[in-house]
């Protein structure tokens, strides 16, 4: 049998060539490519020779499967807790809490019993013992481990025995049979595959942690993601006290629900009910502010847009967006000014989501146009108002999921007014005394309202 030919692979982007070159042909970067690892194929975690079986015959117990932590938030986002053998990836912007939010696991996790093992490249022990310190967790049954060497660190998984793993991060991990430097596509690759086949070889649990880019997507080659069971994201403003938890990707639950924290002296405390933790800090009767009720889940909870429509003398006016997608904005300012004849051309406009939250659903379209309008007239909105819809193309509110969810728990924390597209069906909807329902058909309407 001939012999496989040696690769070479680019340690910036990963890329793979036959023979070496000096300049990387994909990403242009110099003096890049080195020996690729060869693969062995006779590595594998399945402890037998998979056949075909039919899935009725497949029995779980879901008890002893699954560990419950007790972050109840961390809970509801992984689908109920930690599942045994899984390998799972958390990711965040520096300084967020990730490292914080991963003493608490471990924390709860060995109160319930459970050996507990912390692999840290990045932290010293005594960053850590601080840290652990001021969060006033139990370090007796916590096992930290300072290390980047990943055979150091197979050796101190193999003697421990440990039930759940974190390796913080993976960027800082390397394989010295590698020539890649840490952080490299070949060594996040490679380190992660073989993280991979001890976890699901001794049915270990088993968390990364990984840096984000600029763009907040995670950093390292795309297959790491794949790879992973489930994909945490921890998000939040380094400024503002509010986290979320949110989940990407998830082989052992769904991906709807999200996970409130507050970030306190003590670490990450939980937000049970985020339904109206924003509200008391909202002052009513200014212009170029309203109240939209986001949906996440099971969950819902209100945040405030601000707008700020002002003059500007350049020949090219800013749009700045700041919690939403910069090109949704622009779209609603095109709507506005093609349907109700509106010049904003002369006008700066910009718009930030109070708290650092950020919003993808196009449900807070009415409530951005409100608060632009309001600004851009300098009028203030109605008392106690929430806005909930999506705008087309023509002008035309449309209804968006979960509305009835989020009009229900409008009026149990207190709305007096609710601003919904008006072709919506509300059977289901608990009208409390005192409470106007405004059914808006198009953002003519709207305009009506707040002149």
């Amino acid at each position: 049998m001939a012999k496989k030919k040696q690769e070479f692979e680019c340690a910036a982007c990963g890329a793979r060539s036959v023979q070496w070159q000096g300049r990387c042909s994909r990403c242009g970067a110099w003096d890049q490519l080195i020996e690729a690892p060869a693969e062995d194929k006779r590595q594998r975690w399945v402890e037998e020779i998979g056949k075909p079986t039919k899935l009725a015959e497949v029995e779980i117990n879901q008890e002893e499967d699954r560990w419950k932590t007790g972050v109840k938030e961390f809970d509801r986002v992984t689908g109920g807790g930690v599942v045994r053998g899984s390998f799972g990836l958390l990711g965040g912007a520096p300084g967020v809490g990730k490292s914080t939010l991963i003493l608490q696991l471990l924390n709860r996790l060995a109160k319930l019993g459970k050996k507990t093992l912390y692999v840290s490249g990045e932290e010293s022990l005594n960053q850590i013992k601080a840290r652990a310190d001021r969060l006033l967790v139990d370090q007796g049954d916590i096992v930290v481990m300072v290390e980047s060497n990943l055979e150091s660190i197979m050796k101190g998984l193999k003697d421990l025995k440990a039930d759940f793993v974190v390796i913080d991060s993976i960027q800082t991990l390397y394989d010295p049979r590698l020539d890649a430097s840490p952080g490299s596509i070949t060594q996040v690759r490679e380190t992660a595959q073989e993280l991979l086949r001890y976890a699901k070889k001794n049915h270990v649990s088993l968390m990364l942690v990984g840096h984000v880019t600029k763009g907040g997507d995670l950093a390292g080659p795309r297959t790491l993601e794949h790879m992973v069971d489930y994909v945490l994201y921890l998000e939040g403003e380094a400024k503002e006290h509010l986290r979320i938890l949110r989940s990407v990707k998830n082989r052992f639950g769904g991906i709807s629900e999200v996970g409130i924290f507050r970030m306190t002296a003590q670490g990450l405390a939980e937000v049970a009910n985020p339904g109206g933790m924003l509200l008391d800090k909202f002052t009513w009767g200014q212009s170029g502010a309203s109240i939209f009720a986001a949906s996440e889940g099971t969950r819902t909870f209100f945040l405030e847009v601000q707008v700020l429509a002002g003059d500007t003398q350049q020949a090219y006016p800013t749009r700045m967006a700041n919690g939403m997608d910069k090109n949704r904005l622009l779209t609603l300012v095109a709507v506005l000014e093609k349907n109700l004849a509106m010049d904003l051309s002369r006008n700066d406009i910009y718009v930030n989501l109070a708290g650092g939250f950020k919003v993808t659903e196009t449900g807070m379209d009415m409530a951005v146009m409100a608060a632009l309008l309001s600004s851009h007239l300098l009028k203030a909105l109605p008392e106690k108002s929430l806005f909930i819809g999506e705008v087309a193309l023509n002008g035309q509110f449309r209804e968006v999921p979960n509305l009835i969810e989020r009009i229900n728990e409008a009026e149990r924390c207190g709305f007096k007014k609710i601003f919904y597209p008006e072709r919506a069906d509300l059977k289901n909807v608990n009208s409390g005394a005192g409470v106007v329902m405004q059914g808006i058909k198009t953002v003519s309407q709207l305009l009506e309202l707040i002149q």
